[in-house]
């Protein structure tokens, strides 16, 4: 491909990795861009060992992500070769493009299509990517309970006794497997944190990320695996963000604390720990914290 002394108008669409549908959250994980009026299509995705991803989906086994990516190439391999070989441009691209990013149940599917002009069709992949694809983990609520999580832990390795701590675990409440991101066993009952955000895009996906919690949290109290007093979530207020976010903020704190669980304020050191190290002595602790 040659540099271009005229604008070009381009099409592109994100590859998103979504490994776990009922919660519908995603990583950008790569991208694909076509210049119909050139015939151009070209793709650029994250590599097969992807730390970040694994990272991102905390009780994700990196393994899924690597299957999808190796399956995924060869595809986006086939379809290039089939444009270059019947010389599609123009409106049968842009068609033929819309067909093939169309939204399909799948761990590995395309975003939204997104247009752009660029005088230089060979850097504008990369430019995409870099955007889209490398910035993607500092802007999104999924790293940022990641973070959040990390600095929990880390509090509470400080406070707890040596060899107890809280760890990410898989509790079975009825006929479901949910997985709780800080966990351990005192007096034989299971005692819970989750760090919760409101960083999304718009408020649809906040209030449905918090009502996903909220079920999660529900389902483990009415299996009596989980005892309400013994569940807390770690919020963060949605600063700087429009009202609609405080809204569904204070509209999850609410459905919580009517569970019965406790709902503190992430900043509250003080009162999470207190909640993590209450009834806390070396006989109480079972099997020590897992």
């Amino acid at each position: 491909m040659t540099k271009l002394k005229n604008t070009v108008q381009c099409m592109y669409a994100v590859v998103r990795f979504m490994p776990f549908a009922e919660t519908r959250e995603f990583a950008n994980v790569g991208i694909v861009v076509i210049a119909p009026k050139l015939g151009l299509y070209d793709f650029k995705l994250a590599p097969k060992s992807f730390n970040r991803v694994t990272h991102f989906f905390d009780d994700l086994d990196g393994v899924v992500y690597k299957h999808a990516i190796e399956s995924f190439e060869p595809e986006l391999q086939r379809i290039r070769n089939h444009l270059v070989h019947n010389h599609v441009q123009g409106k049968d691209l842009v068609e033929y493009f819309k067909e093939i990013t169309r939204t399909r149940e799948s761990v590995l599917h395309f975003g939204e299509i997104g247009t752009m002009l660029t005088d230089n069709i060979n850097i504008v992949v990369d430019k995409l990517y870099e955007r889209l694809i490398g910035r993607n983990f500092t802007e999104s609520k999924e790293y940022k309970e990641q973070q959040m999580l990390r600095v929990l832990k880390n509090k509470l390795t400080a406070k707890l006794p040596s060899g107890v701590r809280y760890t990410k675990q898989k509790i079975q409440a009825g006929m479901f497997e949910i997985t709780v991101p800080l966990v351990t066993r005192i007096n034989e009952s299971y005692r819970i944190i989750k760090p919760l955000a409101f960083e999304q895009k718009n408020v649809l996906l906040a209030m449905e990320h918090g009502e996903t919690w909220v079920g999660r949290l529900k389902k483990l109290i009415d299996s009596d695996v989980v005892q309400a007093d013994k569940a807390l979530v770690a919020f963060e207020k949605p600063t700087k963000r429009k009202q609609e976010f405080m809204n569904v903020y204070e509209d999850v704190v609410g459905a919580v604390k009517h569970l019965g669980a406790q709902a503190e304020e992430y900043d509250d050191t003080q009162s999470i720990i207190h909640f993590a190290t209450a009834d806390l002595s070396p006989e109480s602790v079972e099997n020590g914290f897992h």
